[in-house]
């Protein structure tokens, strides 16, 4: 039997679920806050609260963050603005730009087309999976922001796999659309330009009076590392846990491409200039959402035959936007409530006073972005930890540059698709339900720190940068 809690159903076990973290949350709301910080335990609460729900999908993504956002106002835990802002953010316009662009691809043919050119000579799923991730890697370097590689990318991709005769919901279709997504975003980290998390982690070094990195050394620190050995695990982790037969290559896909209709061809020449746009993202500073959001507007100029408003417009697609606005508002609670200032200097209160080496230090930041990001999101892991980088440094010896890298290596290290708003959307547009990627994200996450970290200590100190 189910109970009907919020107009759906719940399983008995989901029920207890909600019961329980609700319990938990209310108790932890009652704690003493520390000082100077008021409203600490509750904003600490209403985070756990909602976070324990995505974790375990105790409730629909939408009801969550729903309840989210009715606990955040009630209480008044932050300025209503930037609570909200996420409903028109760079993440939102991506979500309604790629979504009518792929709608777009899809009507013209021009996914099709594609598909077909890259299934030529594809026999096996782990060279599929393998093509994917070296594509996404390579185009890292050209376009630089993981949202707009998705916006290009997934479209054709999930075009690519239904050539293949994997199904939506299908283990084929799951690691396709995965590998583009989170492997993509993870293996960006080896590239400055490639992650946005990298240059918000520089910048705010930067702004303590650190000297940022510069294109050269940060590809020579990370890139053998958190880019190549990331890369070779992500790949066997979904052919082991995703296992799926050869594509069904069939005659017509063996074939040459028919050639491309003139709408394929004229969204083919928008996606040129998109992409272009992007590239020069230096130039004009426009942020990628917005352009791809301009993208999918000229894809339903009347006349160009491109797309229809139900492309970009529709319950599903709604619920996404919702969704991702309260994962963008987790990081302002916990900035506004104090939680986040209580948290770091617990963080701080776990370096000794003495006797802490450098890869001690190193360990401590990796995992504490870890973790700490499981709750905050990595954008609100990097408010946390970067401001205990001077106090782990003292005790520890641990260069501020090696600290830095060592919080990319722990945000590296995602357990959940929440915690990356890049995933997360990109999830979204690829139609993978969340819960279908969790077994490879933990097992990539603790492969993260248990072979990564320790990897990457071993190369900054080939390299000389940490003693």
């Amino acid at each position: 039997m189910s109970a009907r809690v919020l107009g759906i159903d719940l399983a008995p076990r989901k029920l207890a679920l909600v019961a329980f973290f609700a319990l938990a949350a209310l108790i932890v709301a009652q704690l003493p806050p520390p000082a100077g910080t008021p409203n600490a335990m509750t904003g600490l609460a209403i985070v756990a609260f909602t976070v324990a729900l995505w974790a375990t999908a105790a409730l629909p993504a939408l009801h969550s963050g729903a309840i989210f956002f009715a606990l955040a106002l009630a209480t008044n835990i932050a300025p209503t603005i930037p609570l909200l802002s996420g409903f028109w953010s760079n993440a939102a316009a991506l979500v309604f730009g790629g979504l009518m662009i792929g709608g777009a691809a899809e009507r013209t043919g021009l996914g099709r087309y594609v598909a077909r050119a890259l299934m030529s000579g594809v026999a096996t799923y782990p060279r599929f999976i393998a093509g994917v991730l070296i594509g996404s890697g390579a185009l890292s370097f050209i376009v630089p922001t993981t949202m707009g590689r998705l916006a290009i990318t997934l479209p054709i991709l999930m075009a690519a796999a239904k050539e293949a005769g994997y199904a939506p919901g299908s283990r084929g279709y799951i690691g396709i659309i995965l590998t583009a997504v989170a492997g993509n975003y993870l293996t960006s980290y080896a590239i400055l330009p490639a992650n946005l998390t990298n240059i918000i982690a520089l910048g705010a070094l930067e702004g303590m009076g650190v000297p940022t990195l510069q294109y050269g050394p940060y590809l020579l620190m990370c890139l053998p590392i958190l880019g190549i050995v990331k890369g070779l695990l992500f790949w066997a982790a979904v052919c082991l846990l995703l296992p799926a037969p050869p594509p069904q290559v069939d005659a017509a896909t063996e074939e040459s491409p028919n050639a491309l209709s003139p709408a394929a061809r004229r969204l083919a020449v928008l996606l040129s200039v998109t992409v272009l746009l992007w590239m020069l993202d230096f130039v004009h500073h426009i942020k990628p959402g917005w352009i791809a959001l301009a993208a999918g507007l000229v894809c339903l100029v009347p006349g160009l035959a491109l797309a229809r408003l139900e492309d970009a417009v529709d319950l599903n697609k709604l619920t996404s936007v919702f969704s991702l606005a309260a994962v963008l508002g987790v990081a302002t609670v916990l900035t506004h409530s104090g939680a986040g200032t209580m948290i770091a200097q617990g963080l701080t209160q776990l370096v000794p006073a003495s006797g802490a080496t450098p890869v001690y230090g190193f360990m401590l930041i990796t995992v504490a972005a870890s973790v700490i990001a499981t709750f905050a999101t990595v954008v609100g892991a990097i408010a946390i930890v970067t401001p205990t980088l001077p106090a782990i440094e003292a005790a520890s010896g641990l260069p501020m540059t090696a600290g830095i890298i060592a919080e990319l290596t722990g945000l590296q290290a995602l357990f959940f698709p929440f915690e990356a708003v890049p995933v997360m959307v990109g999830l979204m547009m690829g139609k993978v339900a969340a819960p279908a990627t969790l077994r490879i994200l933990i097992l990539l996450a603790v492969t993260g720190l248990v072979i990564i970290a320790p990897l990457q200590i071993a190369w900054l100190k080939i390299l000389g940068v940490m003693p």
